[in-house]
């Protein structure tokens, strides 16, 4: 598989960007301190904001942590809308957005009993990292750290928020049959609906530079199997791809466009300043 860099640009009074989205030609991307959603065209140009909190100066956003991480596009009541998730790591951050992108009006969720019931399955230490839709279900990831390394799919129901006491729920854990790559943490994903597989935004430790990009193939015919584990199936190595994707960690993944053969996508990575950056990524040679 061949990786190209198309496009890379710094995000500008945007720190700590922990989720991005493309909808009608648009890139929307939240972050953990952030109170509003940047929305750009798909060239990265004519930046706005569409509020999420109350409105702070946002000057001293970067004081407030919402822990938001992951959001995925959903159609609920035949209307787009963008399911912003928070992370779980703490009582405070187990709220969920879903913003209509018709009105850009917000609802605002509890997640905590859906959380807590995650917790109860062996991810005590729940770090919700992405979110993806794949049909008729609702893909979640946990993802490891240094204490407990493990990542996991979270496999529920696209309105689990409804009924969060008895809502389908699957715990899957990521398996990257790699020993010499082990400390690897999986920081968002992306579903490809026309190629059916699964994109996963993976790092080691901030720092150190070392991302990837990997794919579990044909998730959607996985799922329910009753699987102990779920395979990641292909490792693309970005700073050997291109030594310009050195030194980021990379936090999210979306799909601009797919065709047989090749896919557009956009990552947001970060640095060690804490500065959030853009990247554009062509992928070829992809199976038919």
């Amino acid at each position: 598989m061949k990786v190209e860099l198309l496009d890379f640009k710094e995000l500008e009074n945007y720190p700590a960007c922990s989720g991005i989205e493309f909808y009608d030609d648009k890139i929307y991307l939240v972050g953990e301190a952030a109170t509003e959603l940047l929305v750009m065209n798909k060239k990265w140009k004519k930046p706005g904001y569409i509020p999420l909190f109350a409105p702070i100066p946002r000057k001293s956003a970067d004081a407030v942590m919402n822990g938001l991480e992951a959001m995925t596009l959903l159609s609920v009541d035949k209307k787009p809308q963008l399911l912003i998730i928070g992370s779980g790591t703490k009582s405070s951050r187990s709220q969920a957005v879903l913003l209509n992108l018709k009105t850009k009006i917000p609802a605002f969720l509890d997640l905590g009993v859906f959380y807590e019931r995650i917790k109860a399955l062996g991810l005590a230490d729940l770090n919700i990292e992405g979110v993806a839709q794949v049909y008729d279900y609702l893909v979640l990831v946990h993802g490891g750290n240094q204490s407990n390394p493990d990542n996991y799919l979270i496999i529920t129901t696209p309105d689990f928020w409804n009924n969060q006491k008895s809502a389908t729920l699957q715990t899957v854990k990521i398996d990257v049959d790699a020993k010499a790559l082990r400390g690897m943490y999986i920081s968002g994903i992306s579903y490809s609906d026309n190629h059916e597989d699964l994109f996963l935004t993976i790092h080691t430790a901030a720092g150190e530079g070392k991302s990837w990009l990997g794919i579990i193939e044909n998730l959607y015919r996985k799922i329910g199997r009753e699987k102990i584990t779920m395979r990641v199936n292909q490792l693309i190595d970005l700073p050997a791809a291109d030594p310009r994707f050195a030194g980021y960690t990379f936090e999210a993944v979306c799909i601009q466009s797919e065709k047989d053969h090749s896919m557009k996508l956009h990552l947001v990575a970060d640095n060690t300043a804490g500065k959030s950056f853009l990247f554009k990524i062509e992928l070829s040679d992809l199976k038919g």
